[in-house]
C-alpha cells in the first residue's frame, strides 16, 4: 500500500510540474502564479474544531487586516513565552512543550499561522506569517519566543524586521537557513524547468520586494541583538542539520545544542529542559 501511495504522490507532483512547464510557453505570468500558489498553500494543518488540549486555553481572535489570527493563552506567574509552529502544523503541536512550561509557571501563548489551525487564509509564507506574529507579539508582549522549523525561520525574520524591545531571548528549533534550499527542493520535486523555476522566484521577489538569495536565517541574525539559542537533530530529514551548521559558521558564538535520533519534530523531554535552561541561563546545559 505504501508503495502505491509513493507512486501516486510522484505522479501527482511530476504531473503538476509538467503542467507548469507547459503552461510557461503559453502564459509565463500565469504559470509563475500557479507555481507560487502550489508552493504556498499548505495541504495539512487546518483544524475544523478546537482540539481538546487547546480547549484548555483562553482563546482570543486578533486580526491582521481582515484575516483572523487564532491565539491561545495559558496563564502563569513567570515571563510570557510565544510559541511559533511551522509548515503544515498548528498550535496543537506544542502540547508537550506547553505542559512542561506550565509546570515551570510560565505564561504561555501560541498562535495558528495563516491558513493553519483555526486562523484565516489559504496562503502560508514567512513574510505574511511574520505579520501575524507581529500582531500577536504586540498584544501579548512576550519576553521569550520559541519557533519550530519554518516558524523558527519566520521568528528570526520577524526579529530582524521589527526588533521588538520587549523580546529578551529566542530559541530556534530545527529552522531552515537558506530559502533557496527550500525552493530548490520544490523545483526538484516537481521537475520544474529552469525557466519555470526562475519565473517562480521572480514572482516571489515581485510580491514581497525581497531577494530570495538573501532571504536566509543567518542573514536575519545579523540584525538580532538578543540572545539566540539553536537546537537541531543530527538525523533531521526535513530540515537538514547542515542548515544550522551554516548559521553557526557565520555566527559561531550562538549557543547550539545537538540532539540525536529525535528527527525533525524534537518532541522530547530533554529538548524541553534545554529550552528552559537556555531561557534562564543564556546557554544550554552540557
Amino acid at each position: 500500500m505504501e508503495y502505491f501511495k509513493k507512486i501516486k504522490y510522484t505522479l501527482l507532483t511530476k504531473g503538476f510540474g509538467f503542467y507548469i512547464n507547459s503552461l510557461h510557453y503559453l502564459n509565463a505570468k500565469f504559470a509563475a502564479n500557479t507555481a507560487y500558489t502550489l508552493f504556498s498553500v499548505p495541504r495539512q494543518g487546518l483544524l475544523k474544531n478546537l482540539p481538546t488540549f487547546l480547549n484548555s486555553s483562553k482563546t482570543k481572535d486578533l486580526f491582521f487586516g481582515k484575516q483572523r489570527i487564532k491565539t491561545y493563552a495559558w496563564e502563569g506567574e513567570k515571563e510570557t513565552i510565544l510559541l511559533i509552529h511551522g509548515w503544515e502544523s498548528n498550535a496543537n503541536r506544542w502540547q508537550g512543550v506547553i505542559q512542561f512550561l506550565k509546570k515551570k509557571k510560565y505564561r504561555i501563548v501560541a498562535l495558528d499561522a495563516p491558513g493553519q489551525g483555526l486562523s484565516d487564509g489559504k496562503e502560508f509564507n514567512a513574510v505574511l506569517y511574520s505579520e501575524f506574529i507581529n500582531e500577536v507579539a504586540n498584544h501579548y508582549k512576550p519576553q521569550f519566543l520559541i519557533g519550530h522549523s519554518l516558524g523558527g525561520m519566520t521568528m528570526l525574520y520577524y526579529m530582524s524586521k521589527y526588533k521588538p524591545k520587549f523580546v529578551e531571548k529566542i530559541v530556534s528549533l530545527a529552522a531552515p537557513n537558506r530559502f533557496l534550499r527550500i525552493t530548490d527542493n520544490y523545483k526538484n520535486m516537481l521537475s520544474l524547468s529552469k525557466k519555470s523555476y526562475q519565473n517562480f522566484l521572480l514572482e516571489f521577489e515581485k510580491r514581497f520586494k525581497i531577494n530570495p538569495k538573501t532571504f536566509n536565517s543567518a542573514h536575519f541574525i545579523d540584525d538580532i541583538l538578543v540572545p539566540i539559542g539553536i537546537i537541531h537533530d543530527d538525523i533531521d530529514t526535513i530540515v537538514p542539520y547542515k542548515d544550522s551548521i551554516e548559521i553557526l559558521e557565520k555566527h559561531p558564538r550562538i549557543p547550539f545544542f545537538t540532539t540525536h535520533n529525535l528527527g525533525h519534530s524534537l518532541y522530547n523531554e530533554t529538548v524541553n529542559k534545554q529550552i528552559v535552561y537556555f531561557l534562564e541561563n543564556n546557554r544550554f546545559k552540557l
